[in-house]
């Protein structure tokens, strides 16, 4: 694959929970791997003072003969030309990625003040967390404003599902095995359900989840994702990787805007005592159905699930396949997480001297004594490589809100239909409720 370019790695909130929780352990597993560019320094941005071993845990010791921890405020434009001439005293021939682990609300003036310090050039890479805009109207003035200070190129929109092993599957399943690429249209699947449920509530993010809700935090990027991965076009046998942001973007602006009477919002209770909002109507838990213009799909109905503080964790995409008889197997399901494989339904004969049949399931795992990557070590890996395929273009999420769109008019009006569900529920009894 050719040696890494040099890179400087500049962390915006080295020091808050998503550096601790994923981007230090990543890059201490890249390392480990020996992935990391020969030549490579890591740059964390602290407001205040401090240590290397106040932002390293024991499981990332290993990266402090990388780190160097640069305080700054970064509020401030003339803090800016003092990262410039940090940078700069590295010498040349580095990329420069900058990662923004920081809220929303801070990635627009850190980006102004990135390119008016001169730290836009073509040598320069911004990795971004979602949310990306709030709705279709905010996104597209987001991107605007972000393509006045970086080139599309430079930008790399995380959404970290698509970086998942079993994601990044799905493409070369459908598209280097003839038996299901020549399967994969509305002449044989019957509907599709892209499911994504966990036990956990909202963990203590309050103003970040009133302020977008699961719609806007998990639908709009996640579940839609990964619609396009089953949607697209499969691949020709000689797979190119290239591809398929293109091929995502054509299934995304196919699917039809998503109708309001078939969707279910619903809230866990305590909920609102949680957030301190006695009168919040924000979601917790979303199911909708959505279909697709593309000849290929038309009349498949797609169903979106996902939500928060119930009975099981997993995240799955189940395809149906039209029977022919009520005896018939007819499903194929994708284990996105946990325990990542592909299983299908298949009739076989039971074992023994009577002619009896049984349903037993055809199962891919890979290796549990394997360790896969974590997504967000391939988003780190791919960035420095400046490989596009992982990451979501500016069209792609448009095209998403703009699915969305009519849902977010919809719900914004006030609570009417909002569902409320215990926590531990399964998802058909909140869809009961």
């Amino acid at each position: 694959m050719g040696e890494l370019p040099p890179t400087i790695l500049v962390i915006f909130g080295i020091t808050g929970d998503l550096s601790h929780r994923k981007l230090l352990p990543a890059l201490a597993e890249i390392k480990k791997a020996g992935q990391l560019p020969v030549k490579f320094k890591l740059l964390g941005i602290s407001r205040r003072a401090i240590t290397k071993s106040q932002v390293l845990t024991k499981d990332c010791a290993d990266l402090a003969n990388l780190l160097e921890v640069h305080t700054m405020d970064v509020s401030q434009p003339a803090e800016y030309q003092k990262l410039k001439q940090k940078l700069d005293s590295y010498g040349h021939g580095w990329q420069i990625i900058f990662y923004f682990a920081v809220p929303p609300k801070a990635v627009l003036p850190i980006v102004r003040h990135l390119s008016q310090a001169g730290l836009n050039l073509p040598h320069t890479k911004l990795l971004l967390e979602k949310p990306f805009g709030v709705d279709y109207h905010s996104a597209k003035e987001l991107i605007s404003e972000m393509e006045a200070h970086f080139k599309e190129q430079q930008v790399f929109r995380i959404d970290h599902y698509l970086a998942k092993e079993m994601a990044q599957n799905i493409t070369v399943f459908l598209g280097s095995n003839t038996i299901f690429r020549d399967l994969w249209s509305n002449e044989f699947i019957e509907s599709i359900e892209i499911t994504a449920l966990e036990k956990i509530g909202i963990e203590g993010r309050i103003e970040l989840w009133e302020s977008t809700g699961t719609l806007r935090d998990f639908v709009q990027s996640h579940l839609l994702q990964m619609t396009a991965l089953i949607l697209m076009k499969p691949c020709s046998d000689i797979f190119d990787f290239d591809e398929i942001p293109r091929r995502r973007l054509a299934a995304l602006e196919a699917i039809k805007p998503a109708i309001p009477s078939k969707a279910v919002r619903a809230q866990y209770q305590g909920y609102r005592t949680e957030v301190g909002n006695p009168g919040s109507f924000v979601e917790s838990f979303v199911h909708l159905t959505v279909e697709s213009n593309d000849p290929r799909w038309r009349g498949v109905p797609i169903y979106l699930m996902t939500g928060k503080k119930l009975d099981e964790k997993f995240t799955s995409i189940r395809v149906r396949f039209k029977q022919t008889d009520a005896s018939a197997t007819n499903l194929l399901i994708f284990r996105i997480q946990p325990n990542e494989g592909i299983e299908i339904d298949l009739w076989v004969k039971k074992p023994g001297l009577k002619r009896e049949l049984q349903k037993l399931k055809l199962d891919f795992s890979y290796d549990q004594s394997s360790r896969l990557p974590d997504a967000y070590e391939m988003v780190i890996v791919d960035a420095v490589r400046s490989n596009h395929s992982l990451f979501a273009s500016s069209a792609e999420v448009l095209a998403s809100w703009k699915i969305l769109q009519p849902l977010l008019e919809s719900w914004l009006k006030g609570g009417e239909g909002l569902k409320f569900y215990k926590p531990g529920s399964t998802y058909e009894e909140v869809l009961k409720a």
